[in-house]
């Protein structure tokens, strides 16, 4: 077959095996064509293999991201292009680096290479400025969590293992001709055993009832093009508090609203001015009617600079007058007993929402795309890990920071919330896919998530991964419910994404000894 169409296979596969696209069993074909294609130029372009390996694979990566995250132009047209070519060419490198590997190792070498390395790959992906882990592997089962209930002992990341073992010994299984009834016995059992295991866990999973909480969830449906920086902020939370009244009770414990529900500036200060914002007072009047009601919104807010203060590296000056602040996408936390709490956001989407490696990039701050009122890079230092109150401890996560699985490393939480705007990616894949993430999450957490968007999926997710409740799309709309929250933390809580930093290390010393061995061996 000709290499060009090993690669459009390939590239294919990857698509029709995504989130909300198509169906998770093609991903572990997906690489099929390509180890084949890796097979044949090393055996007909010993010495030059390199360069087409790494042409083929970034075509195949390049389809695979174009198709799966083309809602993003939506928002963004560079930014798209960006996302596309900088995900395409880092998977493409990690597929060529496993190539050089293998060419100086041996076969089964590089094979282990080849898991090692594409995980290191996802790894950094999580942890460095241009971080986009959409397109992890392990996310491709979100919306059959039935099948990885295991993930509370490896993460996210143990999906991916999952996902290159088996289309290795699939490759095999269709290529080599030696060991082909062993090989095939090792497939069924590495594809079969963790999902039987899963199945299990699934169905013999003991909710564990800490505290019962009856909360309420509104989704405001503001078109975040048309009207959300239009409609004036007071009438926005009006009509927010209106909604949110029609399902609130004396029982309710805590309402969750959408990232930039408030969109009044607040302003931070040691002084907590902000408790005379209108939106405050507001939500501050809607308690005294409903006295056990906790609130939780996200917010754009601000903190100001004081002279001979110590700036930050995301500070803004007001124009030519030497005065600095800094924005940030927060959550604000208003507790029944009187006090507010401000958690700002950590993980920053690249280009939205932060300038990636900004002692290079600084002056390109004019790229950078508007997804919540102000552009530019935010601010993200942050003391707050969660919100307590009556014997619950909440994990805020905002909008992207659900993708992330160690977003609640080794925090003591009994409840998840998400608050995000999805409405940016239209009626596309996008917001299916940022809903189907959080399923993950509840597992690899054994926590209930509750999830408020703008416009999107609000909803409410299990400990086991189920849809409790689910919203449709440009709706508007407000729910109650009752949820679980228990103490009980996962092995993948106390230790994250140990796969990543152990494929880190075999990555290391691959490369190594591929160094070595070229020094030693230069032809």
């Amino acid at each position: 077959m000709k290499k060009i169409y090993l690669s459009l296979i390939s590239g294919f596969l990857f698509v029709i095996s995504w989130v909300s696209i198509g169906f998770f069993p093609f991903i572990f074909f997906a690489f099929i064509p390509l180890l084949a294609l890796e097979a044949q130029l090393s055996k007909t372009l010993p010495f030059s293999s390199g360069k087409y390996v790494f042409l083929y694979s970034f075509i195949s990566f390049l389809i695979f991201n174009f198709f799966t995250t083309y809602w993003i132009c939506h928002a963004t047209i560079f930014g798209a292009i960006m996302a596309f070519l900088i995900n395409s060419l880092l998977m493409a490198f990690a597929f060529y680096l496993f190539h050089k590997i293998k060419s100086q190792t041996n076969t089964r070498l590089g094979y282990i290479a080849f898991v090692a390395v594409w995980i290191t790959m996802e790894y950094l992906h999580l942890n460095w400025d241009l971080s986009w882990p959409w397109l992890t592997l392990g996310n491709v089962f979100a919306n059959f969590p039935i099948i990885v209930q295991w993930y509370e002992f490896t993460g996210f990341l143990g999906g991916s293992l999952w996902v290159l073992i088996l289309n290795v010994y699939l490759f095999e299984i269709i290529y080599i001709k030696n060991r082909k009834k062993k090989l095939i016995k090792v497939a069924f059992f590495g594809l079969f055993f963790p999902i039987v295991f899963s199945v299990f866990l699934h169905s013999n999973y003991e909710y564990i009832k800490k505290e019962i909480l009856n909360i309420v969830v509104v989704q405001p449906n503001v078109d975040p093009y048309k009207d959300k920086f239009v409609i004036s902020y007071d009438k926005q939370l009006n009509d927010f508090i209106s909604l949110s009244k029609k399902k609130i009770t004396n029982n309710t414990s805590l309402l969750v609203g959408p990232e930039t529900a408030i969109l009044e500036q607040i302003w931070e200060d040691k002084d907590n001015r902000y408790n005379n914002s209108l939106s405050i007072l507001k939500f501050r009047e809607l308690q005294q009617q409903f006295p056990n009601l906790n609130i939780l919104v996200g917010a754009t807010t601000y903190r100001l600079f004081h002279e001979n203060e110590k700036r930050s590296s995301t500070a803004r000056e007001i124009r030519d007058k030497n005065i600095f602040y800094d924005v940030y996408n927060s959550a604000i936390f208003i507790s029944k007993e009187g006090g507010v709490q401000i958690y700002h956001k950590t993980k920053l989407v690249p280009g939205a929402e932060k300038i990636p490696f900004p002692y290079f990039f600084n002056n390109l701050s004019f790229l950078s795309v508007n997804l919540g009122g102000v552009s530019g890079s935010l601010g993200s230092d942050n003391s707050i890990e969660k919100f307590s109150f009556s014997n619950v401890n909440l994990l805020p996560l905002i909008c992207y920071e659900s993708i992330y699985g160690e977003s609640g490393l080794q925090k003591k939480i009994n409840l998840i919330s998400v608050i995000t705007n999805d409405g940016w990616w239209k009626e596309t894949a996008g917001y299916k896919q940022h809903f189907a993430y959080s399923r993950l999450r509840s597992v690899e957490q054994r926590k209930t998530i509750i999830r408020s968007a703008n416009t999107g999926i609000s909803g409410v997710i299990d400990e086991r991964g189920n849809i409790l409740k689910q919203t449709k799309w440009d709706e508007e709309t407000v729910f109650s419910v009752n949820v679980n929250t228990n103490e009980n933390s996962t092995f993948y809580n106390k230790y994250g994404d140990y796969i990543g930093r152990i494929s880190s290390f075999i990555s290391v010393l691959f490369i190594l000894m591929f160094l070595v061995r070229k020094i030693k061996n230069p032809s």
